[in-house]
């Protein structure tokens, strides 16, 4: 009696544990990702090259005989650099507007536009323009493109008319026909002539003699 008490009570355990729901797992939620404007503005200030780390200086000293813009990093600082070349005299490159692209996640990279300025006469400020960038957020550059406008200056001169030089071309010698032989000319039908209409002339009716003139003409004939 006692096994088949516990038997049951076996039964009524196992049946009550099968029907209670199972529990669900908690899940933790996802962090959420980084939201980051695909294209924002960057500050920037000028830099006074003289105050500028060595590394800048000697760029800046590398690229200022051609036209070049360069990207430097140092200490944690970003900086542009631009040179139009020492050809370009009168002008020098002005930093106007950068621009901040996330084309893929943890990518950063700048758009910096630039163009051509004119100098003032005995400006002895160095051809090499330099910015450092005040960027807001710890993320690093993974690349920068320079995009630089000119602006040139349209001269008008009077056009001067070309000298046509002598022609040195020898005239060609004109060929000389080839003597042709003459094609008889096919000769023309001879008309026929059409035969007129003949005119009949009209019968001399017999005259008539009478007695007395026959008789004459008898007397003559025999006379002969």
């Amino acid at each position: 009696m006692q096994k088949i008490m516990i038997g049951l009570l076996l039964i009524i355990f196992c049946l009550g544990t099968a029907g209670c729901p199972a529990q669900k797992q908690v899940q933790e939620p996802a962090p959420k990702p980084l939201v980051v404007p695909e294209t924002s503005k960057v500050g920037f200030s000028p830099v006074d090259l003289n105050n500028a780390p060595d590394v800048v200086k000697n760029i800046a000293s590398d690229i200022s005989k051609r036209e070049q813009a360069t990207w430097v990093q140092v200490n944690g600082t970003n900086y542009l650099l631009a040179s139009a070349g020492e050809k370009a005299t009168g002008s020098r490159v002005e930093i106007t507007d950068i621009t901040q692209k996330i084309p893929a996640q943890d990518f950063v990279w700048l758009d910096v536009k630039a163009k051509y300025t004119s100098v003032k006469e005995g400006d002895k400020s160095n051809p090499v323009t330099a910015v450092s960038l005040n960027l807001t957020s710890n993320r690093s550059i993974n690349g920068v493109g320079f995009e630089i406008t000119k602006t040139a200056t349209v001269t008008q001169t009077t056009p001067t008319p070309a000298t046509p030089s002598p022609s040195t071309t020898t005239p060609a010698t004109p060929a000389t026909p080839a003597p042709t032989t003459p094609t008889p000319a096919a000769p023309s039908p001879t008309p026929t002539p059409t035969p007129a209409p003949s005119k009949t002339a009209p019968e001399t009716p017999a005259k008539k003699t009478t007695p007395a003139e026959s008789k004459t003409e008898l007397e003559k004939n025999q006379n002969n």
